[in-house]
């Protein structure tokens, strides 16, 4: 197998367009990460949870028999310190760490863990389950197998899992956590008894054809004309499942947005837009003159060139975006390497972790996986 790490444009030039801020590598490409991504939390000490798709105990060559990913916690003065190492993740591997709220009963506190149960790419496209860690041990314990379904996509196997959230209490969804499978376009919710069921199937005849590629409640911060409504933004007329030459799957960031009412997805969205809509964060009290103001990530023009083979270079058109007190969408860094780059505030910081090309799916075994902060200083 080619050596893809030499031929990737890792080393960036972002550019920042609001005077103030400054922009940091923690962790740069090649180092020891793959594929990280942010949980939804921050420790009382400042440390925040990095998940990692990739990495395995022996690191100088790729075993397909093996499981791989790691959880580390990045401590405020910037150290990485693992977690969960390589090899405590089980067969498959982790992604997408989600706290749970006191709704969800005995097991509040806990963090849920979308998982493969097979390793590599073939795991991908296969059966997926919910681990549940207490933040302390360095093993991850099974907490939920999901059932396969009667869609007419992807054979009704749950794979290629996409974090949603968590009901708002007061609404039916309390207590419950959401997820999108995008291999049989199916949203999935788990409670507290670790029971995972199936809540919504969008395969062109129980609902509407739609690639779910994002999920959330609506909020204050996200589509407030919605208030704890469930909502998914998907790709039309898209499925998942791709050839071995990735032919049959070229879509972007652009999503349609569908309200999800007593499991059924309305068949016209109310929105279309970037899928960054569905992942904002708000910005601190202590973030200059953005302080208050939703942020975004454009993950680029990548077209899932991150969970493909793929052998070209990913580009350099990712950014971070904010919203003025006017509703319009402007730059705050440009010039990021594509792939999925998530972020948290901690304190007056603005973490974002990079996944480029993937280490599952995308077969793509190298630390390509890097950190980044955002912070702001003054004019």
């Amino acid at each position: 197998m080619p050596n893809w790490m030499e031929t990737e444009r890792l080393d960036m030039t972002p550019q920042v367009h609001v005077a103030g801020f400054k922009f940091r590598e923690l962790i740069r490409p090649g180092d020891v990460l793959f594929d990280p991504h942010v949980g939804n939390w921050v420790e009382a000490d400042g440390s925040i949870p990095i998940c990692d798709v990739g990495g395995q105990p022996r690191l100088t060559e790729f075993d397909p028999d093996l499981g791989h990913g790691a959880l580390w916690w990045l401590r405020p003065d910037g150290r990485l310190d693992l977690a969960v190492p390589w090899g405590h993740t089980q067969l498959g591997m982790p992604m997408f760490p989600r706290l749970a709220p006191k709704s969800f009963g005995r097991w509040a506190n806990h963090a849920l863990i979308l998982s493969q149960v097979q390793p590599g790419r073939r795991g991908a496209h296969l059966d997926h389950v919910i681990h549940i860690w207490d933040r302390h041990s360095d093993q991850l314990v099974l907490f939920a197998t999901l059932p396969r379904n009667e869609s007419k996509i992807g054979n009704g196997i749950p794979a290629a899992l996409i974090p949603g959230g968590f009901g708002h209490d007061g609404t039916p969804h309390e207590g419950y956590y959401y997820f999108t499978a995008l291999r049989n376009n199916t949203i999935y919710r788990v409670n507290g008894k670790g029971e995972a069921t199936s809540v919504a199937i969008m395969d062109g005849q129980h609902g509407p054809l739609l690639l779910p590629r994002a999920l959330c409640f609506g909020s204050e911060d996200c589509f407030p004309e919605h208030p704890g409504k469930l909502i998914v933004g998907g790709v039309p007329d898209a499925k998942f499942m791709i050839g071995e030459n990735n032919e049959g799957r070229t879509v972007g960031q652009e999503c349609t947005f569908h309200l999800v009412e007593d499991g059924k997805v309305e068949s016209e969205p109310f929105a279309r837009g970037n899928r960054m809509l569905a992942f904002p964060v708000r910005a601190r009290g202590n973030f200059g003159p953005l302080s208050g103001l939703r942020l975004f990530t454009n993950h680029g023009s990548i077209n899932h060139s991150q969970s493909m083979y793929d052998h070209q270079a990913l580009p350099h058109d990712a950014e971070i975006l904010y919203e003025d007190q006017h509703g319009k969408v402007c730059p705050l860094i440009t010039g990021l390497r594509s792939g999925r780059n998530d972020f948290i505030f901690d304190g007056s910081r603005l973490v974002i972790t990079h996944w480029g090309k993937s280490y599952s799916t995308g077969e793509f075994h190298h630390p390509d996986g890097a950190i980044w902060e955002i912070t702001y200083e003054g004019a």
